[in-house]
């Protein structure tokens, strides 16, 4: 029936109509058999409106249709022809609200229908989901008249879209239905804060796609609906799932099909999406996909499409971005990354006008900002009096709305600022409490938080009496950011450092929890780029107050006398670096053992991320290529290099999760325990010098007994500073061979022994440590630049001048696991036999006296390896290192400024052996290092001190126990000189050496041979005191 009414004329609906009103003009109104006359006079009227959008033919409709429903007495003979009129009178009703584009005929037309989908299926007399599209088509009409039931409206559509695909409906009522239920979430921005329609649209288009896989607009729509989830909660997993579908759709279509408008469309929205993600979430791989999907959606639209211009812009600003996470970029200048505006064709659809008046109203309150700020405004009241009208007369819920209630808090702030009128503030919060408490995606509410807090903090300093609950919101605000994992990791490493100060300015009791929150954080940062080098700049361009943070919790910890616990937090929180790359290689023994299978994988994950981390990567300078061959989604070398380092990372990270749900494997990889930190101590008491604005204190770790706290006087900190301070400006300005420089070591060194060294001899006899026994220094801070073991000189009832080393065998550690690692190697390796000896040397003009030190060492009773000259290269120095137990070098050192892992030993022809080409290196045998050459202990300038970044922590790292460096340049006479006495103490045949492996002999040697140097003339303080011992 309903196909034969389709495919009446105009002319044959018109008589069909006259036949039946000269049949109802004939029949009483009493008479039943009206009622069927009525039905096909209402249906026709309605068929004829369709046809030719005659109005007076709705009202009719309707008007036949109120008529024969509500006349009950006549359906005794035709009750089977209530349900089709009511259906009729439904579309009708519809029909004209469509026309008249009001709300009301919808509304009236939905509560029909539900009627009719409460009636048993067999007594409706036509197909259900004819009640069930039309339905649909009710509900979506009310959806863009943005009824006040719009989540109500879209919910319902969402079920009824979900019976009409378990219905076996049309393909094209499918397509049309899910189409609209997509397009409502960008038709209207407001909609995108409806959380719970949009996941059950989400769902439901799952299931479409899975049904019908053919239908390329379900997926399309999907897509859609998966970008507007992400840009109202920023779950990454949404965004991946939309850029899939769209990859899939344009992998399977063919060559003709790649310019369809539809899968043009969708793949415009997700390069605008991936534009917009690093922007949103700032990381580098998401922003190696935007230049990917950028370049690759130019590259499809033809020249003169009006995407194409803003996509470039876009392009060259997010490789602009290289430069903010990795340095400087080939061929670009530093610059702030800015937000490209969206091409124009935006702008002149509907929303994009009204998009366009917020973005005015905002640039608008942008410069009433910039003139209170800037004292160009006199008259306050009236500029905010502007800015609350804009507030008002503004789309109320349009999704950047947050961002002009923004905007208008930062003005009040301002206003506060300048006038310290409290009412400014009040508003202001007000003002961001009102952002918090409106619909908005996350990306903005992130901003609004950390400014509402700042606010609050404000009123809690200028005003502690107003409101007690102020620090607690403050703080409350700063915990919420620095946990959100929305945000990048040095974002909330930012919040929870501010946090953590704040709490600890004002005593909050949320102390603890800030500071374990930052470093748990800190020991993350590292990973955020890819190489050592790269990563290193990026600790070196955080705030030096973020370097502090671990040695600031710890002094918190003493203050509650938890000095354990402050051990572990040093530990956590320094040589981030070492830390990460000791990671790597980590022993898998036991894990072998457990589980088989997933130890070859972690080894096998970790030797990639290895190799990768240690590597040179590409230039970071844009160079695209074509990239046609690899499945990253970068478009260069360096993107691909980058990308697969996350990758590596996730699959290690994954597998960490695995190993720890074993049985017994519960605590692999985390950071160490007290009890596992105290064996550093196994051979003598370890001194951990803190150095914090908070409170500085000394920490004295045994092995079988509780840590001694040594307190300081409170000026410790600024003492200390200033020292440092002085010995440098000293050094730089007159240089190490200097009397003013030696004057001024001098007394560095008598300041340091009242600071440190009488307290630490002090207690030493107290707790019964013996003099002449072995100690470790793990300084933080300016102390890493200090010579600890030569403080003095010692008061003597003898006048013999003695310093600390005359007291005790010293030693330095940057940390204790590279102390526990440098005893745990492979215990095979503790070897009594006189060790073979790698000899490197490079005879040099203006080091004289190196053909002496190689005559000495090459006298000694033991096999010795000779590389000199052109025989020393990078490459034969490192095998020799495999092969060999103890090496010698004699040779120049090097430091390059900022570049820690570029300082190294110059050999033949201006080659160098740097840091990084040694940390590659993983020597199991290897025992001990002689570094004679210059700055082989001195961190470089540019270079974070607690890193320990220097040539024989690398050595030490790669596998060498113990190691001789110097701690700035050193005199050539003396690398002869200090060698000769090192070595013939080293292999001495004395009773009390031996069962004591060389390598453990070898800091009483480096005392032996100082003390003899010392006593030299002439002999300056700053070249005996310049050899120090690390390690074992």
């Amino acid at each position: 029936m309903a196909d034969l009414l389709e495919s009446m004329s105009v002319h044959e609906i018109d008589s069909f109509i006259a036949d039946c009103q000269q049949i109802l003009a004939i029949l009483p109104l009493s008479d039943p058999r009206r009622i069927p006359y009525l039905l096909f006079l209402a249906s026709r009227k309605l068929l004829r409106h369709t046809q030719s959008n005659q109005k007076e033919d709705l009202d009719k409709s309707i008007f036949h249709s109120i008529e024969l429903i509500f006349v009950p007495h006549l359906w005794l003979e035709y009750k089977s022809l209530i349900f089709p009129a009511v259906l009729i009178l439904a579309n009708a009703l519809l029909a004209r609200s469509i026309v008249s584009n009001q709300p009301e005929d919808a509304i009236f037309a939905t509560k029909y229908l539900r009627h009719l989908r409460d009636q048993p299926h067999a007594t409706l007399g036509f197909p259900r989901h004819a009640v069930t599209t039309l339905f649909l088509s009710a509900l979506a009409f009310l959806v863009k008249l943005e009824d006040s039931n719009v989540v109500q409206n879209i919910e319902e559509m969402t079920v009824l879209f979900h019976e009409l695909l378990t219905e076996n409906a049309s393909e094209g009522d499918v397509t049309l239905f899910s189409t609209l239920l997509a397009e409502f979430f960008f038709s209207y921005s407001h909609l995108w804060t409806l959380d719970q329609p949009l996941t059950q649209v989400i769902e439901c288009l799952r299931l479409a796609k899975m049904l019908k896989p053919e239908l390329r607009r379900i997926h399309l729509n999907l897509a859609f609906c998966l970008c507007a989830r992400y840009l109202m909660t920023l779950v990454n997993d949404d965004y991946e799932e939309a850029a899939s579908i769209v990859d899939e759709l344009i992998a399977s279509s063919s060559p003709g099909d790649i310019q369809d408008e539809l899968v043009a469309k969708v793949r415009e929205f997700v390069a605008t999406l991936a534009v917009l993600r690093p922007m949103l979430h700032p990381t580098p791989e998401y922003s190696e996909e935007a230049m990917y999907r950028a370049r690759a959606t130019v590259s499809s639209n033809p020249v003169g499409h009006h995407f194409r211009p803003w996509l470039n812009d876009c392009w060259e600003s997010i490789a602009e971005d290289r430069f903010g996470y990795f340095g400087p970029i080939e061929g670009y200048e530093a610059s702030p990354m800015i937000l490209q505006p969206l091409p124009v064709a935006y702008y002149e659809s509907e929303h994009g006008a009204e998009l366009c008046r917020i973005f005015d109203d905002i640039d608008l309150l942008g410069e009433l900002l910039s003139g209170i700020r800037n004292n160009d405004i006199t008259n306050i009241d009236e500029a905010l009096e502007l800015g609350r009208t804009k507030l008002t007369s503004s789309f109320p819920i349009h999704l950047l709305m947050s961002k002009l209630f923004e905007s208008f808090g930062d003005m009040l702030f301002e206003a506060f600022r300048r006038t310290k009128n409290i009412e400014y503030l009040n508003e202001s919060i007000s003002t961001r409490r009102q952002i918090l408490g409106r619909p908005s995606p996350q990306f903005l509410r992130f901003g609004s938080i950390r400014k509402l807090s700042a606010t609050l903090l404000a009123r809690f300093l200028y005003f502690p009496s107003y409101c007690t609950q102020d620090l607690d919101e403050a703080t409350e605000l700063l915990s919420q950011c620095a946990n959100d994992r929305h945000a990048n990791l040095p974002s909330r490493f930012f919040f929870a450092c501010s946090w953590s100060s704040i709490s600890r300015l004002t005593r909050h009791p949320s102390i603890s929890t800030a500071y374990e929150t930052a470093v748990s954080l800190m020991q993350y940062t590292p990973l955020f780029a890819p190489t050592l080098q790269l990563q290193h700049a990026t600790l070196a361009n955080t705030d030096t107050d973020y370097h502090r943070l671990p040695l600031d919790y710890a002094s918190y910890q003493v203050d509650l006398r938890q000095l354990e616990e402050a051990i572990v937090t040093l530990e956590r929180g320094r040589a981030l670096l070492w830390s990460e790359m000791r990671h790597l290689r980590t022993s898998i023994d036991q894990l072998q053992q457990a589980h088989p299978q997933l130890a070859h994988k972690f080894a096998a994950v970790n030797r990639d991320l290895e190799e990768l981390t240690k590597s040179i990567p590409p230039s970071h300078k844009l160079s695209v290529d074509d990239g046609a061959t690899d499945d990253a989604r970068a478009v260069d070398p360096f993107g691909r290099f980058l990308l697969k380092q996350r990758s590596l990372l996730k699959e290690r990270d994954n597998l960490i999760t695995q190993i720890q749900a074993l049985p017994g494997f519960q605590s692999f990889l985390t950071s160490p325990s007290f009890d596992t930190l105290r064996s550093a101590a196994s051979s003598g008491p370890v001194v951990i010098i803190n150095h914090s604005k908070w409170r500085s204190d000394i920490l004295i770790l045994f092995h079988d007994a509780s840590p001694s706290l040594i307190s300081t006087p409170h000026d410790f900190y600024d003492r200390a500073t200033t020292l440092k301070d002085k010995l440098l400006n000293s050094r730089n300005k007159y240089g190490l061979d200097s009397p003013h420089y030696d004057e001024t070591l001098a007394f560095v060194l008598a300041e340091l022994y009242k600071l440190v060294g009488k307290s630490v001899i002090d207690r030493f006899h107290q707790l019964d440590v013996p003099e002449q026994s072995r100690i470790w220094w793990c300084p933080t801070s300016v102390f890493c630049s200090f010579p600890l073991h030569a403080m003095g000189p010692i008061p003597s009832d003898d006048g013999e001048m003695r310093y600390f080393l005359d007291l005790y065998i010293c030693s330095y550690t940057p940390t204790l696991s590279a102390l526990i690692q440098s005893r745990d190697r492979d215990s095979g390796s503790r070897s009594l036999d006189r060790p073979s000896l790698l000899l490197v040397a490079q005879p040099d003009p203006t080091i004289p006296t190196v053909g002496s030190e190689i005559k000495v060492v090459r006298s000694l009773d033991t096999e010795v390896t000779s590389l000199l000259s052109e025989a020393a290269t990078p490459a034969t120095v490192i095998d020799g290192f495999r092969n060999h137990r103890f090496v010698h070098f004699a040779c120049h050192g090097t430091l390059e400024a900022g570049k820690p892992f570029e300082a190294g030993f110059e050999l033949y022809g201006g080659d160098r052996l740097t840091l990084l080409e040694i940390v590659r290196s993983d020597l199991p045998t290897a025992e001990f290092a002689f570094l004679s050459a210059c700055h082989t202990a001195e961190v470089t300038e540019g270079s974070i001190v607690d890193e320990g970044l220097h040539l024989a922590a690398a050595v030490q790292y790669c596998g060498f126990r113990s190691v001789v460096g110097t701690m700035w340049a050193m005199a050539d006479v003396d690398g002869r000189d200090l060698a000769k006495q090192f070595y013939k103490a080293l292999f001495s045949t004395s009773e009390g050496e031996q069962g004591i492996p060389y390598y453990e002999r070898s800091a009483k040697s480096l005392r032996f041979a100082v003390k003899k140097l010392r006593r030299k003339k002439p002999m300056t303080l700053e070249r005996w005191v310049n050899f120090v011992h690390y390690g074992a």
